[in-house]
């Protein structure tokens, strides 16, 4: 075990004791394996000293970031549900609403900064309306005792689905209504054992039809709940569902999947598939997009599908990235028609030299270079 600061950190270290905020709650139990999103979150909340594990050589980090490895645990949850108070949990739920809804950098997310201004007031009000609900904060606090990642998976997937929301036109009451939903769409989970829930391997047939129970159960949570619009329940049932009706938990298709289940099933994959998770690494984000629009109509409504991809602004004009080359460049430009595809400019060569005359560089001409991370 060896001290250092957030600032030392690198994804795929492993926290040797549990990181605490300044009001003495958990927020990351100890054997996380750390990722750029819980290191941004550490320097973001200024933790000045941090216990990491010393047995992970350099080469161990450098593989466990390339994408497509198995990788240990997120968060070992036996031990972080010992260590986590229900007291505790309320805590963060508490701190990350109040956080959501005061973060500037959500205007950062829509790829056209004048409807980011208006997004934030709008998604501000509602973050605070849905903050007074003690039902959603409960559920809320729930999840997060279950599996953090869960909680913030959830916050993540209300944000990208309120940005397809806006982008739709919709009134500040649909937004109300669908922001909800996607805040309990996954409640279901919370019945399920904890050793499916964090499994590395390969799911029995036993357990997928367990896993699959979750929908049903969310709705029968969400349906007895006269302060929570019917429609987070239909979405808690509906997410799993596919536009060619190929998924679960009836196979039902497009137009008999609500729209709010077909909004919140395009924000939950593409949040799951930038995340890591316990049998894989995180997909570049220009992957996972790929991977939405090759689904459009088949798996998704390619028509809010296309809406997604030209507001969403997965690559920040400023943000540093690393390509298949081994270049890191930093975003200049981006087309909202190929957000994954951006102007980037070359600020270091592969070999890890400084680029003395940075130059631009168009994803869009040279097919053969794509992002494959970003860096914090």
């Amino acid at each position: 075990m060896k001290s250092t600061t957030a600032y030392a950190l690198l994804p795929g270290q492993t926290l040797a004791m549990p990181v605490l905020n300044h009001n003495g709650v958990i927020m990351l139990g100890a054997g996380t394996r750390l990722t750029e999103k819980y290191i941004e979150r550490l320097l973001k909340l200024n933790i000045t000293e941090v216990y990491v594990e010393e047995d992970a050589s350099a080469a161990e980090i450098a593989a466990a970031n390339r994408p497509g490895l198995a990788i240990t645990p997120a968060i070992p949850y036996e031990q972080l549900a010992h260590e986590t108070s229900w007291h505790d949990s309320k805590s963060v739920v508490n701190e990350m609403l109040s956080d959501l809804k005061n973060n500037s950098m959500i205007r950062g997310r829509l790829s056209v900064p004048t409807l980011g201004d208006k997004f934030h007031r709008i998604y501000q009000s509602l973050i605070g309306e849905l903050s007074r609900q003690e039902f959603i904060k409960e559920s809320l606090a729930r999840m997060h005792r279950k599996d953090p990642s869960l909680f913030e998976h959830a916050l993540n997937v209300a944000t990208l689905s309120a940005i397809i929301g806006f982008a739709n036109k919709y009134s500040e009451r649909q937004l109300y209504e669908l922001t909800t939903a996607a805040l309990l769409y996954d409640i279901g989970m919370l019945g399920l054992p904890r050793g499916i829930l964090t499994k590395k391997g390969k799911l029995t047939l036993i357990e997928k039809k367990r896993i699959e129970q979750h929908t049903i159960e969310g709705y029968q949570i969400l349906i007895n709940h006269s302060d929570i619009p019917n429609s987070a329940a239909i979405c808690a049932l509906q997410h799993h569902e596919r536009y060619d009706g190929s998924g679960y938990p009836y196979r039902s298709k497009h137009p008999d999947i609500h729209e709010f289940a077909e909004i919140v099933s395009i924000a939950d994959i593409y949040d799951a598939l930038v995340s890591e998770r316990y049998h894989r690494h995180s997909y570049a984000r220009g992957n996972a997009v790929e991977f939405l629009l090759g689904s459009g109509d088949r798996l998704f409504n390619l028509s809010l599908v296309k809406l997604f991809v030209s507001h969403i602004s997965i690559y920040p004009i400023g943000s540093k990235v690393m390509l298949n080359s081994g270049q890191i460049a930093v975003i200049t430009s981006v087309d909202s028609s190929f957000v994954q595809r951006p102007v980037v400019r070359i600020i270091r060569e592969s070999d890890g030299s400084r680029v003395t005359s940075p130059y631009d560089i168009d994803l869009k001409v040279q097919l053969e270079l794509v992002i494959v991370n970003t860096i914090v």
